[in-house]
């Protein structure tokens, strides 16, 4: 099982998940814009994707935009990848990147959990394994500020002298925060997992939970304080992440 397919590979999730593939010597092939479309595939292209890799992690998504391109992100593109794979008779692995969106009402979750519906009667109709990793708040260095990171938007902030705002509804909401660096271990741990059963559900999350407002607090602090003082593995992962926008 040394052939790795990804969807999304462009993205922050994508970039990190190649690099830590290819580290441990599997050979990865990307399906992504701007040659590869999942909303409107060359077949051919697509073919070769489903048939010539072991696993394939799709990760592609859109999470902003017009209401059409939410849904068509998660669910077209969705739909496209598993025909695919019945019409090639691909008998992959497939990991799906899920988002904890999809425990909430807005678009772009029930579009998520949409796709999580389809694959689980897709991996119990054709006996194809599926895992479902439904990640929630996933942080690191590289992640896009002003985007869908309240980690990347305050180290962005702070590191350029900007002043961090938390209205009083949102500063005391928990957050659950999973490092790049972790998640893409886990995804590949998945990878080579042996499960008992065709499908397989895991809500991704650590012990990191923290409010909205203590985040920003802990954040701005990082400019005044000696690296070498930073106690705890989250704390460090955070440090490292606000440096990274320096």
């Amino acid at each position: 099982m040394n052939r790795i397919g990804i969807t999304g590979g462009r993205g922050f999730i994508g970039k990190y998940l190649i690099m830590e593939l290819k580290k441990q010597g599997l050979n990865v092939l990307t399906f992504d814009l701007p040659r590869n479309n999942l909303l409107n595939p060359k077949e051919n292209n697509l073919k070769k994707f489903v048939k010539e890799n072991d696993v394939i992690i799709h990760a592609a998504a859109v999470n902003r935009g017009t209401d059409l391109e939410v849904i068509s992100g998660s669910v077209v593109a969705t739909y496209n990848l598993i025909s695919a794979m019945i019409k090639f008779k691909s008998r992959a692995k497939l990991i799906f990147l899920s988002s904890i969106q999809a425990e909430t009402g807005t678009l772009y979750g029930q579009s998520k959990k949409l796709a999580e519906i389809m694959l689980e009667n897709f991996s119990a109709r054709y006996k194809i394994p599926v895992s479902i990793l439904r990640l929630t708040n996933v942080f690191g260095e590289g992640c896009k500020p002003f985007y869908n990171s309240a980690v990347a938007t305050f180290c962005h902030q702070a590191a350029n002298g900007q002043k961090l705002t938390v209205d009083s509804k949102s500063k005391n909401r928990k957050m659950n925060l999973v490092y790049i660096g972790d998640l893409v271990k886990m995804i590949s741990e998945e990878i080579f997992a042996k499960r008992t059963k065709n499908f397989y559900f895991k809500r991704v999350s650590v012990k990191n939970l923290i409010t909205i407002g203590d985040l920003a607090k802990l954040i701005m602090s990082f400019k005044n304080i000696d690296s070498q003082k930073i106690k705890g593995k989250f704390n460090k992962d955070l440090h490292k992440t606000y440096l990274s926008y320096i």
